[in-house]
């Protein structure tokens, strides 16, 4: 008698297809979400003092990273020129960076994400030109940098809740410094609970999914933070 293993024939004499593999996303869990302290109230809005402050901050930092990677550029006087507006800061920015050349990348939110205006640069000259650019043309920083109690509370949420929920999709994180190193340093502690370096979670349906099991800090507090 011959003997067929590993084969399983339908009524009809064809093979019966395996059971389909079950859809990654339905793999995805969440964990219980821990009772956090209420969400501190941030500082007040930023007068127009420290919205200048700020704005020459940036540009500063702006230039470091152009140093980070052209140690020997020479840094061009910039006149800044105005802030940006929602509705002109695309024909304003575009107009700069096709006039010092630079290939310009506009986004829409059709193709993944939200819309905007980039430009990218492979020479030194092309660097400094987008860094004068935005030097001249800026958004207006308004909403205060998160205090000491807003960055604990957010400590307390990474460590309570969002990277257990992490590692629970097998996601690696890093072990957390300790909580007040982590809030005096930030945002140069280097340590933030991400998916980013697991290519399951390039997929957009798999991150959609994630992203609502494992919500980040930032949408919790804007689901949660009491009405004052």
């Amino acid at each position: 008698m011959l003997l067929l293993a590993g084969c399983t024939a339908s009524p009809a004499g064809a093979d019966v297809p395996p059971a389909p593999a079950s859809d990654p996303v339905d793999a995805i869990v969440s964990i219980a979400v821990p009772e956090f302290a209420p969400i501190p109230a941030p500082d007040p809005p930023l007068t127009e003092a420290e919205s200048e402050a700020e704005r020459l901050r940036q540009v500063e930092l702006k230039w470091q990273g152009v140093l980070a990677q052209y140690p020997d550029a020479v840094r061009p006087a910039v006149a800044f020129e105005g802030y940006l507006t929602d509705e002109n800061q695309d024909e304003v920015l575009k107009a700069c960076y096709e006039a010092a050349g630079l290939p310009v990348q506009s986004t829409s939110a059709d193709e993944g994400g939200s819309s905007g205006l980039s430009y990218s640069a492979s020479t030194e000259a092309e660097l400094i030109a987008g860094w004068a650019c935005n030097a001249a043309h800026t958004t207006k920083t308004t909403t205060p940098p998160q205090n000491d109690a807003e960055l604990g509370w957010v400590y307390d949420y990474l460590t309570s809740f969002y990277a257990p929920c992490l590692e629970a999709n097998g996601i690696t994180v890093e072990p957390a410094p300790e909580r007040d190193v982590w809030v005096e340093s930030w945002p140069g502690s280097g340590w933030f609970p991400s998916p980013a370096a697991d290519r399951r979670f390039l997929d957009r349906e798999m991150d959609a999914a994630l992203h609502e099991a494992c919500p980040d800090p930032d949408t919790y507090r804007l689901q949660h933070r009491e009405q004052s």
